[in-house]
């Protein structure tokens, strides 16, 4: 085995042990003793995060923040990948955000020169563009960790009425429309609830005990909440044909419009009473090109705005 191959070999063993002794590597790869510790002394150099004991219990520790072993990719591989993170700073705020940037610096600095600039000139042709907020999630990192390892954080929630104290587990975060959002379990209201991550201020980890909660992923609430909605109320809307085009462009509309033969079409779907506002509002943006037909208080809402919206032209 070659030295290069070796290392790399050992690389990934020790990656998979966390703790080791010089002696164990040397058995396993074949080597004196004194090649071993050279070998490891070269990963150290190299910046693979090693730590060592003395004594009977003494041997190496890989610290966090572990090296991976180098990944082979053709050329076509790379530009893909590299597209692939910087489509991420398009978002505006990430959990990883200081990761993505370097990484995106690391992989173009490793590209052969004709790699570079295809890249350059790719990257006057594409853009994956989200509207610009200008609103920021400070503390997505601390969410998401929370959602991963599912431990309870304590929350400054600047809603409606303030900025208010929430002890929360969150379930995931997803973007949508150029903001991050949170559903997680509130211990106030006992119930999940959903969150704007933006404005979530302060996110501090707690040691309460957490709650085993019915969704397994992101994934999971995002198909099954809509089908377990709390105080439901039907949301009816008939759409001519623009009406259709534009409903199918809004992503909490588009699976639930019907068409006819004719390309006009309609929306019937269950949601929850609390987010009716929410729907009106996304309607209301298609003008004429839609007329609610339920329920009553969504058809109140929008006469309310008509007749705000007539008063501002008397």
């Amino acid at each position: 085995m070659s030295k290069t191959k070796r290392l790399i070999e050992i690389m990934i063993t020790v990656n998979a042990k966390r703790k080791f002794t010089a002696r164990e590597l040397a058995e396993e790869f074949n080597v004196s003793y004194r090649t071993i510790l050279r070998d490891l002394d070269e990963l150290s150099e190299l910046g693979v995060p090693l730590y060592s004991e003395v004594g009977a219990d003494g041997g190496y520790y890989v610290l966090n923040g572990r090296m991976l072993p180098p990944v082979l990719l053709k050329e076509s591989e790379a530009i893909a990948l590299y597209f692939a993170f910087h489509s991420l700073q398009f978002l505006g705020a990430l959990p990883f955000e200081t990761e993505v940037g370097y990484v995106l610096k690391k992989l173009y600095n490793y590209l052969p020169g004709d790699a570079k600039l295809r890249i350059n000139t790719m990257k006057d042709r594409i853009v994956f563009w989200n509207p610009s907020r200008v609103q920021t999630a400070n503390e997505l990192d601390i969410i998401l960790n929370a959602a991963v390892d599912q431990f309870i954080v304590t929350i400054q929630y600047d809603s409606h009425k303030g900025i208010k104290e929430r002890m929360i587990q969150p379930i995931g975060l997803y973007s949508h429309n150029g903001f991050w959002y949170c559903p997680a379990y509130c211990f106030l209201r006992e119930e999940i609830r959903l969150f704007r991550a933006d404005r979530i201020k302060k996110a501090v980890h707690t040691d309460k005990k957490r709650r085993k909660l019915p969704y397994q992923s992101i994934m999971e609430w995002i198909e099954l909440s809509e089908s377990e909605v709390s105080n439901p109320v039907t949301f009816l809307v008939d759409l001519t044909r623009e009406g259709v085009r534009r409903a199918m462009s809004e992503l909490d509309l588009e699976r639930h419009v019907q068409r006819r033969e004719d390309g006009t079409g309609w929306i019937e779907m269950s949601i929850p009473e609390s987010e009716l506002t929410y729907f009106v509002d996304l309607v209301w943006n298609f003008g004429s090109e839609a007329h609610v037909l339920g329920p009553k208080e969504a058809i109140a809402s929008m006469k309310r705005k008509l007749e705000t919206l007539l008063e501002k032209y008397k």
